[in-house]
C-alpha cells in the first residue's frame, strides 16, 4: 500500500514528537467592559447613516460638512404620505 502524506509513517509516533500548535488563541480578558452591541436602537442606526451620508456628500460635493449635513436632513426626511398611491397616479382612464 503506497504511502500517503496524510497517514502517519510507521517510524514516528506521537508521543515521540510533540508539537506546539501554530495558531494559539487567547480569552479575552474579563475585565474589559467593552462589548459590540448585538442589538442597535434604529434611531442610533439612523443617525450614524446620516453621519456617514452627509460625510460622503460632503467629500464627493466639496461642501463642508455642515451643509452636507443640512442636505443630508432634507433628503432623509420622511415623505408626505398621499391619499392616492403610485399606481394609481399614473393610471391612464
Amino acid at each position: 500500500m503506497p504511502h500517503l502524506p496524510f497517514t502517519p509513517s510507521p517510524s514516528s509516533s506521537p508521543q515521540s514528537s510533540p508539537t506546539t500548535p501554530s495558531i494559539v488563541l487567547h480569552p479575552a480578558s474579563a475585565g474589559k467592559t467593552s462589548k459590540r452591541e448585538l442589538y442597535k436602537s434604529n434611531d442610533d442606526v439612523a443617525s450614524q447613516y446620516r453621519t456617514r451620508y452627509a460625510q460622503y456628500l460632503a467629500a464627493a460635493f466639496n461642501m463642508s460638512l455642515e451643509a452636507a449635513l443640512v442636505e443630508a436632513d432634507s433628503q432623509l426626511a420622511p415623505r408626505r404620505s398621499s391619499g392616492v398611491s403610485e399606481a394609481e397616479a399614473f393610471r391612464t382612464s
